[in-house]
């Protein structure tokens, strides 16, 4: 699938698909999964982990930054990346990425029922509503969005973990 914009009022979204073979990248962020992200400010503590650096990983990160650097035209790297696991029943609250380029995930493992991803413009608190934008996790897709952009992820109804690769871009300075 070549990359997409999706618009949600007036802000880009960008989503594409990457090929891997994602029951290693499952199998590496569930045995990762107990390596909680507690000295970043802004991770939590129960579904944010640490990635370790691995060819996998390096390959679908590497495919979503020539994908997004040649939509922005933008000289750009992944700072940080980490893997966020959903156990049956979680979900994420509304937040957004300061101090990045952009922001992003790539699902990894989504079983029916896993919930979306929910954008959600801060253009006007009384009617928040009229502007969110949902999109269901696929296996391989990606999205990229402006870290200023809030969102939240909705609950995990299956039995099964719903697992994803997050990150964040930053600029390159010449």
């Amino acid at each position: 699938m070549n990359p997409k914009v999706n618009t949600i009022a007036y802000i880009n979204v960008i989503e594409g698909k990457v090929d891997a073979d994602f029951d290693k990248v499952e199998k590496l962020l569930l045995d990762n999964s107990s390596n909680k992200l507690s000295d970043k400010p802004w991770a939590s503590n129960y579904e944010d982990s640490e990635c370790p650096s691995s060819p996998i990983v390096d390959h679908i990160l590497n495919q979503i930054t020539v994908d997004f650097c040649n939509i922005t035209q933008r000289n750009l790297f992944i700072d940080y990346y980490w893997g966020h696991i959903h156990e049956k029943n979680m979900s994420t609250q509304l937040h957004d990425h300061p101090d990045c380029f952009a922001s992003g995930v790539v699902y990894i493992s989504v079983p029916k029922g896993s919930g979306s991803i929910v954008f959600s413009p801060n253009i006007d608190k009384r009617n928040r509503d009229l502007f969110l934008a949902s999109f269901p996790p696929e296996r391989g897709k990606y999205y990229v969005f402006p870290p200023y952009l809030e969102h939240y992820v909705t609950r995990n109804n299956a039995d099964e973990k719903r697992v994803s690769l997050s990150f964040n871009f930053k600029e390159k300075k010449d």
